[in-house]
This record gives structure tokens, sequence and C-alpha cells, in this order.
């Protein structure tokens, strides 16, 4: 039987006994999202922490003018949660959904308490919590295109094949113009 993608991911970034991972799979809520399949809507509390087994999912939102504003994006072995709206139990500002369609591994703020109730080992969770914020927290400050588009080739290189130049543009808060000549600087000698 093939080890569930959570657990072989703990297993190499954490400290976990088997007792511990058996108690965590227990708990694991196995989804299959179709694309465009919303994960966690606008003006919902975000109760999930999420793992991407395969596929894709966007954090975006629309505003008035009809722009999309990327929050996120996560492939594969990532994590997903809008931490704010996790840990202030207010409304997300914004969307999460399926990119395309994608296996997710879910745990409930409820099943999260439970674990770390019955293992404090599972504290450890935290830290893919603040990898998650910090990833979006990189793209707030005043980095310049180029430093953000590294941060992406040095980081996530994958997204670069996974999600359009549009949605790529819109997470690293540039417009695709921009985005086109850096990549363009970047494929230079």
């Amino acid at each position: 039987m093939e080890e569930n993608p959570v657990i072989q991911y703990l297993k190499h970034n954490g400290r976990y006994s088997e007792r511990d991972l058996l108690m965590l799979q227990d708990e694991l809520v196995l989804q299959k999202l179709e694309k465009d399949e919303v994960l966690l809507e606008k003006g919902e509390v975000c109760s999930t922490f999420s793992f991407v087994a395969e596929g894709a999912i966007v954090h975006f939102d629309i505003d008035s003018d009809i722009n999309t504003h990327v929050f996120d994006l996560n492939i594969a072995n990532d994590w997903v949660i809008n931490h704010k709206s996790f840990s202030s139990r207010k409304p997300s500002e914004y969307t999460i959904k399926a990119y395309e369609e994608s296996i997710i591994y879910s745990l409930s703020i409820d099943s999260i308490h439970k674990l770390i109730g019955l293992s404090q080992v599972f504290l450890q969770l935290g830290k893919f919590l603040d990898q998650a914020t910090s990833r979006v927290e990189f793209f707030d400050k005043n980095y310049s295109p180029d430093e953000k588009y590294q941060y992406i080739l040095d980081n996530k290189p994958a997204l670069l094949q996974k999600f359009p130049q549009r949605l790529i543009a819109a997470y690293l808060k540039i417009t695709p113009e921009t985005l086109s000549r850096v990549r363009n600087r970047f494929s230079k000698p």
C-alpha cells in the first residue's frame, strides 16, 4: 500500500513517531477537487489546513474593476490555508479554489486541536502555517520585479510550468508586460 503523501512529507520535515503519524493519518480527510472547485469562498471562515498531494490551487480575489488579485499559488507538497482567517476566526477576504483537478488532504481546526491535545509534537505543524504566510508576505514587501522572479526560480520553479503568465504576474504583484521583460532579462546569458 502506498504511503499517504502527507505522512511522507512529515517524515522528511519534522520529528514524529510512528504512533503520532498514525494518529494524524486518522484525522486526515482526502478530497478530490475538480478544476475551479472552491475550497474556501470569500466571506467564509477558514477552518481547514490542507496539503496538496496533486494539482494546483490559487488564492485570489476579483475587485470591482474586475482585476484579479492573486494572494498565493500552491502546487504539490504545499500547504494551503488562509492563515489570517484560520487564526482570527474571521471571514476570508479572498477565495481559494482548484486551478486544475487536485487531490488534497485536509485537517480541520478541531482535528488539529485534538492532535495537539494528544501529543505536543503536533505543535510542529505551526511551522508549516508560518511557511505559507511568509511566502505571501514576501511579495507584499518592496522587492524589485527581478528579485521577486528570482525568488520563484530559487524556491518554486514549478509554479512557472503550472500557472499562466497572467497569474504569475498577479502573484508577483507586477503587470504581465513587466513579467515578460523580466523573463527576457533572465533568459539572456
